[in-house]
């Protein structure tokens, strides 16, 4: 590299050229080399000459990260620079470079997008390496520690140059990344059947329910007898594993109602995915749980099987409903708000009203808005009124929560409230607001 540094000192003459200028700025760059910068920092240096001078040092010193450098500027704007990284490829071209190679793939995956030169000789070449057999152990050990494109990439690989992939396909069946398992699906469906249906039973267990419904559409035609899978399918946790089971079980003469009622007679379940398998179905197909069922599904300790119960509850359990307002998990809590929210405003008032009393002032913002919101609009200022005459050492207080109520209205629609009811309320909104206790702007927003 001396060498060419020299020859670029004595080209220089008195600066007139756009090219001279760069070439004196390179020579600077490049005296400083070593002390705040590197040479792979140089390699993306704006200034061509700079670039080439990484290049070549980096062609002389390999290592894997020399390797990165020169992937990235295989694509390089200036020819020559490009010509420079090519021929030090050349050097990691073979097994005996394999980690360099490893650590590259995500580079070699982003050249293979880039269009300023064509790059497919360079990637068939580095392919072609991985692909060897004397290497294939180590790469395979790779590809189950990646993520993302890198696994993918690694995927097809190993794939393409396994003349026997049933091990593979099992490793990438049970892969950490989901998009990898997807993948293996199909490749599994060019094995014979008897390999295939092997592979799909046990991929079956994996998580990710997107993975598992994919496995279950390509296994139940390879199955001779596909009723003791879709029972367990029925009963799975997963509503997208549920719901394919249930559109496949008419065809194959199993009937989902009496898959639960089966399950019913047997003994609590204890595991989280039973729980939900169990309330999930029961929901799906409309079938009212045993009140023992429920009670011990609503009182889980498990915050997933709470909501689940929440929606299999017939509306006979309004009690229970109502316990679950006091759920300490708010995703618990809105389920029961919705479920409420479709009850007759009679049935629900009592129980409301006794949750308003007791934790009125102990509630969240959310849940305490939530809960007022369970009643009709004319029943909020009643309740707020009534409070306000029951606790008058908090006067202010409520004067307050009802000038608030006021200020959020703007259309009222209240099937509810009866005619005569709403105006004795308005009688008392105006005469608060005569007497300068509340806003009389907001409530006339209202009246």
């Amino acid at each position: 590299m001396q060498s060419w540094l020299d020859r670029l000192k004595n080209k220089q003459t008195p600066v007139s050229t756009w090219a001279d200028q760069r070439r004196n700025e390179a020579l600077e760059v490049l005296a400083s080399v070593g002390t705040d910068t590197t040479w792979i920092e140089l390699s993306r240096h704006y200034n061509g000459f700079v670039r080439e001078v990484a290049v070549r040092e980096l062609c002389s010193h390999p290592s894997p990260e020399a390797l990165v450098a020169l992937i990235d500027r295989l694509n390089d704007w200036v020819p020559q620079i490009r010509d420079l990284a090519t021929a030090g490829l050349e050097h990691y071209l073979s097994p005996s470079h394999l980690q360099a190679l490893l650590l590259a793939v995500e580079p070699l995956i982003a050249l293979a997008a880039r269009r300023r030169a064509d790059h497919g000789k360079t990637l068939h070449a580095t392919r072609t390496v991985l692909q060897s057999p004397i290497i294939r152990d180590e790469v395979q050990a790779n590809f189950l520690t990646r993520q993302g494109k890198a696994a993918r990439y690694l995927f097809e690989l190993l794939l393409e140059s396994d003349p026997a992939p049933e091990a593979l396909l099992r490793s990438a069946l049970a892969h950490r990344e989901v998009t990898v398992r997807l993948m293996a699906v199909p490749a599994c469906q060019l094995l014979p059947v008897v390999q295939t249906r092997r592979l799909l039973l046990e991929a079956l267990s994996q998580p990710s329910a997107k993975f598992r419904v994919c496995v279950l559409r390509a296994l139940l035609p390879l199955l001779d007898d596909p009723r003791p899978v879709l029972c367990e399918a029925l009963l799975d946790a997963s509503p997208s594993i549920r719901n394919l089971a249930r559109w496949a079980a008419p065809s194959s003469k199993v009937d989902a109602a009496a898959v639960l009622a089966d399950r019913l007679k047997q003994d609590l379940p204890i595991r989280k995915r039973d729980w939900l398998g169990v309330l999930g179905l029961a929901a799906e197909l409309n079938i009212e749980l045993e009140p023992q069922w429920l009670k011990q599904a609503l009182h889980s300790t498990y915050l997933t099987v709470r909501h689940a119960a929440i929606n299999a509850a017939p509306d006979s359990q309004l009690p229970e409903l109502l316990r679950a307002l006091d759920d300490p998990s708010d995703k618990v809590f809105t389920a029961a708000i919705a479920r409420l929210n479709k009850q007759p405003w009679a049935l629900v008032k009592a129980g409301l009203d006794a949750k308003l009393d007791r934790d009125w002032h102990d509630l969240s913002a959310m849940r305490r808005s939530a809960l007022l919101h369970l009643r009709p609009l004319w029943q909020q200022a009643a309740y707020l009124l009534a409070r306000l005459d029951a606790e008058p050492a908090q006067q202010a207080f409520w004067l307050r929560q009802l000038n608030m109520w006021c200020d959020r209205q703007y259309q009222m629609v209240d099937p509810v409230t009866s005619k005569a009811e709403r105006a004795e309320l308005t009688e008392r909104l105006r005469a608060l607001a005569v007497r300068g206790l509340i806003d009389s702007n907001n409530v006339a927003r209202v009246v």
